[in-house]
């Protein structure tokens, strides 16, 4: 029976680490935009293979059954995610079909599809690209769809057409967009096109310019802020700031990759096109940064500003604040002394158990055991008032030492 209890405690153990415990990396929030998550067509599938043959894109496919589990939980989760948005929105034709209904029986006899969900990553004449089943997070999901860009990549065929002196603004456009899709460089093509242009407020070049936005630290970038009134006018000011937005984050992205602080500051500098998201993008950047590269000093100061100007009144970002300082600096006093100050503000704002542990641990990673056993103790009895399960609660507490 004891045996049995060890192995009860160890289960609950993995799933109180992975639950309450493993450390997240703060994202600043995607700007608002006119779309959240993935636009899915509502034509039919011919119609979408037509749609995508005249934008040059791949068709996405999810293919779904209305009993299927993890294909909800992509359709809740993953499918209304910004960044899942923005990126298969850019770069496919959505659809979804049910397998067994309307076009589904036939598109799953033609495809074969055995298993959901499947994703898969068509060309415009109808044939598979890339396919894949099963649920994935966010992230790997648009890793996915950059496999599925990698396998299609054109911008051989719109090279030949523009070092043969093609240098017509659509051709340009889809030889740059075949480039970014494939994750080719296209600033060199961008920046010869429209350095032969006069007036950068045409449409054509507009949208080229939009196009080959993709790093802070270009050219093409300046390109874009001094056009905003034109940009918006075309587009939209949700697409002007998605653009600032990403870009800003691809340069973060390169200063992490080369340990160049000076990239870090531009990008941050540049988040100033769009004010409301500024000081936010500042803090999550530096903390990223400075976490990463080693730099507690620097890395404190960014987490008491975002903690006093953006985590305040949010527990959740409080929590994942101190889970940052555990991640990087869990051997630092400082840094451990900010996580227990912010760990007990978010146990102050939320009595919620993933607080209320999360508190706990802060105090008895910092030497304060019986104040850590305090708040556990406190966190039981409100669980109970509540009718909550305390199986977490109480397994903190027999792993101090506490006789339950």
């Amino acid at each position: 029976m004891e045996h049995m209890k060890n192995i009860l405690f160890r289960i609950v153990a993995v799933c109180f680490y992975y639950v309450f415990c493993s450390p997240l990396v703060l994202q600043a929030q995607e700007p608002a935009s006119g779309l959240k998550g993935i636009d899915f067509f509502h034509g039919s599938f011919k119609e979408a293979l037509t749609k995508a043959e005249k934008e040059g894109k791949l068709v996405f496919m999810d293919a779904f059954t209305t009993w299927c589990g993890p294909c909800r939980r992509m359709s809740s989760n993953v499918f209304p995610d910004a960044a899942v948005g923005e990126f298969y929105n850019a770069n496919f034709i959505n659809i979804k079909v049910d397998m067994e209904k309307g076009e589904g029986p036939e598109l799953s006899s033609k495809y074969s599809v055995r298993s959901y969900p499947t994703f898969l990553y068509l060309g415009a004449d109808g044939k598979v690209v890339h396919s894949t089943g099963g649920a994935r997070p966010a992230e790997a999901f648009i890793e996915l769809g950059r496999e599925a860009l990698k396998k299609f990549d054109r911008s051989g065929d719109w090279a030949k057409l523009y070092e043969g002196g093609d240098r017509e603004a659509a051709n340009v456009l889809a030889y740059i967009k075949s480039l970014n899709q494939v994750g080719k460089p296209s600033l060199r093509i961008a920046n010869e096109y429209l350095s032969s242009q006069k007036d950068l407020t045409k449409p054509e070049n507009l949208e080229i310019i939009l196009e080959s936005t993709t790093e802070a630290d270009s050219r093409i970038f300046d390109f874009l802020v001094q056009n905003k009134k034109a940009v918006v006018q075309l587009k939209s000011l949700d697409v002007y700031e998605s653009k600032i937005y990403q870009a800003c984050k691809r340069t973060v992205r390169k200063a992490l990759d080369y340990r160049n602080e000076s990239l870090l500051q531009e990008a941050q500098e540049k988040m100033k096109n769009i004010p409301s998201r500024y000081d936010e993008f500042k803090y999550t950047t530096s903390l990223d940064y400075y976490g990463e590269t080693g730099n507690v000093d620097k890395f404190t100061a960014a987490a008491k500003s975002y903690a006093d100007k953006i985590a305040k009144k949010d527990p959740a970002k409080l929590k994942d604040l101190g889970q940052l300082c555990i991640k990087y600096f869990k051997e630092d006093k400082n840094a451990m002394s900010l996580a227990e100050k912010t760990a007990k503000q978010a146990f102050s704002l939320s009595q919620d158990q993933a607080y209320c542990i999360h508190y706990g641990r802060m105090l008895h990673h910092n030497g304060k055991k019986s104040e850590a056993i305090s708040v556990v103790k406190k966190g039981v009895e409100h669980a109970k008032s509540k009718a909550e399960p305390t199986q977490m609660l109480d397994y903190l507490l027999r792993d101090w030492g506490v006789e339950i």
